[in-house]
């Protein structure tokens, strides 16, 4: 039974939604993704921009999740399952709305947070090779950093199987293994003792067995194939 095949898989919007916003997976997540120690982490505030039930003109141009990090860091995550051509556009525009909502005017611009779009893409995007790209702003010669204030992280999932050796040793590799498997083998081999991913699996599993849950579950994936 074990290489049972998923009935819930992480790549389905609504699942990915469903189960990142619970405020320890995306603790789990963050922590593996910005190379967080636990101490790091010291309030974590999902805030959900989805409301269940939406159709989809209503939920165009919603971010999937949105969060804010020890009250000082905007941080988006999105799950993109098809090919999107103007990704990066799309997350330059969401990146730069959320750098500057909720400044007012007079404000000094230094109060700007620090904002960090994360793209987990069922496609490739980058051309160099590895399923994790950190993006920051840069001066091209001297590599001098010109702000950390706009950041992006981009993590392909059809890269996860060509991850080299020291990808492996991450626990951010485990984490996209996860989000990228196919059957409950797979799901179980990415846990390696850690809480967090623990915890994915056992909701994922509560999720597979919930008929309501079955229902949201494939009428998203109806609408990705219509």
């Amino acid at each position: 039974a074990e290489k049972e095949p998923l009935n819930i898989q992480l790549t389905n919007n609504y699942a990915f939604r469903k189960l990142f916003k619970m405020n320890y997976i995306a603790r789990g997540f963050l922590i593996a993704l910005l190379g967080l120690d636990e101490e790091d982490v010291v309030k974590l505030e999902v805030i959900d921009p989805f409301e269940e039930g939406e159709n989809e003109e209503e939920k165009e141009g919603i971010l999937d999740i949105k969060i804010y990090l020890n009250d000082n860091k905007k941080i988006n995550i999105e799950m993109q399952n098809r090919y999107q051509e103007d990704w990066t556009e799309r997350s330059l525009f969401y990146n730069c709305r959320m750098f500057t909502e909720g400044l007012y005017h007079g404000q000094p611009y230094g109060d700007l947070e620090p904002c960090i779009h994360v793209g987990i893409l069922d496609f490739d995007l980058m051309k160099t090779p590895g399923f994790h790209h950190h993006i920051k702003l840069l001066d091209i010669k001297t590599n001098e950093e010109y702000s950390s204030k706009l950041q992006f992280h981009v993590v392909q999932l059809k890269q996860v199987e060509s991850a080299t050796e020291e990808e492996k040793q991450t626990e951010l590799y485990y984490w996209a293994k996860l989000l990228a498997a196919k059957d409950w083998k797979q799901v179980e081999e990415t846990i390696r003792g850690n809480p967090y991913r623990e915890a994915v699996k056992n909701e994922m599993y509560k999720m597979s067995q919930d008929e309501k849950e079955r229902y949201l579950y494939l009428r998203e994936e109806m609408a990705v194939s219509d």
